[in-house]
């Protein structure tokens, strides 16, 4: 006999399917027939959007969207969709897994729920009131019908007698750097919350022994990196005795800071108080696993077709890379950029940057978590050579995205050096950070152009 595990997956009020499990470790995901026919429906995420094909006269776009629809109509009903398919080892569908705490929060909660390591269908029951986003997980209870349209229909055969066990119900933070989930309780007083607790909503991120002052060089590095015109997270570095609970004796007492990021997808005004995003490890279907996998020429191609501001993201997304090559942070993958869909706009755009750590500070290396288009080429900077080579992929004129990249080296190298000087760092780190920057080609050059500007 199979026994089913089921959850209900919606989107903020609206029902989208069911995500369902089998004991031999097979797990898969079925939309709803009523959300896949709703012409009007939210969108889960881009990965079961079909884009309609670009250009031609009114009539043929027309045509084209609505090609487009069937096409995306007919993915949402197919009950073999692989995308939709776990490992069969107990993982979930791509999309599904990446809204799950990963590093040491996924541990403890595993721990702690007394969960098997690999039960991860479990685990996202457990944090399916909080997930990122408004995506919302719910214990499932199913009839003999229900049953029988899940099972039956898979592209796997099943044994028809199946019966169902309970899903239990934590907070999903994804990133492996140690994290808390933050409620404003009063003015500078944070507590640790439980689900759906009312207040402003936050994430803590906290100092490691790993990396001496990380909160300080993260918040620098976002400085930075609005200064330089990227669009940020709202931030600030706090006193660990600001958290008024439940972190461990010696933390509160040890007089360091840890680094305090407003929630973008909370706190807004919906029925569920929440915004739904997606990252691009969601977007591609990709498994958390493989974050590493993608490219930022995929990235780029995704915002130019889908996002509602098209080449002003990909204006977004080159200010975002070039400013990671000149901090020395390694480790832009694709969990680090997501899509928000904000309220009562035609579409998603590129969420605020909200994971820019200068690990040139730490690490001697160079380069970029992703490589820039498929090949075996890695580590590699954005030179003219690669400037070109995606403006050939997005079809975007080469002299946009130079113009793009050169604005925003200009604007780092007038702005940072009596930012530098001013940022809450170590005398070490600033002048590790000040050196790796200045080898940088691009501010080499910069600083030929302009002999007389200030300098770190």
């Amino acid at each position: 006999m199979s026994v089913v595990r089921s959850l209900r997956i919606r989107l903020g009020a609206t029902q989208v399917g069911s995500l369902f499990g089998l004991d031999d470790g097979r797990v898969y995901f079925r939309f709803d027939d009523a959300y896949a026919k709703n012409p009007s429906r939210p969108v889960l995420s881009q990965l079961y959007v079909v884009a309609p094909a670009l250009g031609g006269d009114a009539q043929t776009a027309a045509q084209a969207v609505a090609s487009a629809e069937a096409a995306t109509v007919a993915q949402l009903l197919d009950p073999g969709l692989d995308v939709n398919r776990g490992d069969g080892k107990f993982g979930l569908p791509p999309f599904f897994q990446n809204l799950l705490p990963e590093g040491p929060l996924r541990k403890q909660l595993i721990g702690d729920l007394g969960l098997a390591v690999d039960d991860e269908l479990g685990l996202l029951a457990a944090c399916g009131g909080d997930l990122p986003g408004d995506v919302w997980a719910d214990a499932e209870t199913l009839d003999d019908a229900a049953l029988g349209r899940l099972i039956g229909q898979s592209r796997d055969s099943y044994e028809m007698s199946s019966g169902q066990v309970p899903t239990p119900q934590q907070t999903s933070i994804s990133g492996m750097q140690p994290k808390v989930a933050l409620v404003l309780d009063g003015p500078g007083r944070y507590v640790m919350r439980s689900r759906q607790m009312a207040g402003r909503h936050f994430i803590g991120k906290l100092p490691t022994s790993e990396f001496e002052h990380l909160p300080e060089v993260e918040y620098s590095a976002l400085r930075l990196a609005a200064a330089a015109g990227v669009e940020v997270c709202d931030f600030s570095l706090e006193p660990l005795s600001v958290i008024a609970d439940r972190l461990p004796y010696a933390m509160q007492q040890d007089g360091r800071n840890f680094l305090l990021v407003s929630r973008f997808d909370r706190d807004v005004d919906s029925a569920t108080h929440r915004l739904h995003i997606e990252d691009f490890a969601q977007v591609t279907g990709t498994p958390s696993a493989g974050k590493y996998a993608g490219t930022y020429a995929a990235i780029g191609l995704l915002l130019k077709r889908r996002s509602s501001r098209g080449e002003a993201d990909v204006d977004e997304l080159l200010r975002r890379i070039k400013v990671s090559e000149l901090l020395g942070n390694y480790d832009a993958h694709l969990k680090n950029f997501s899509l928000m869909y904000p309220l009562g706009e035609p579409g998603p755009r590129l969420s605020p940057a909200y994971d820019i750590v200068a690990y040139g500070i730490y690490i001697s290396g160079s380069g970029h978590g992703l490589p820039f288009l498929p090949g075996p080429e890695k580590r590699t900077l954005l030179t003219p050579r690669t400037l070109r080579e995606l403006a050939n992929a997005w079809d975007i004129p080469e002299k946009r995205l130079r113009e793009a990249v050169t604005r925003c080296v200009d604007q780092a190298m007038t702005s940072w050096p009596a930012l530098l000087k001013e940022l809450p760092l170590s005398d070490p780190h600033r002048a590790r950070l000040a050196q790796y920057i200045q080898r940088n080609a691009d501010v080499q050059s910069w600083r030929k152009r302009h002999p007389d500007a200030p300098w770190f």
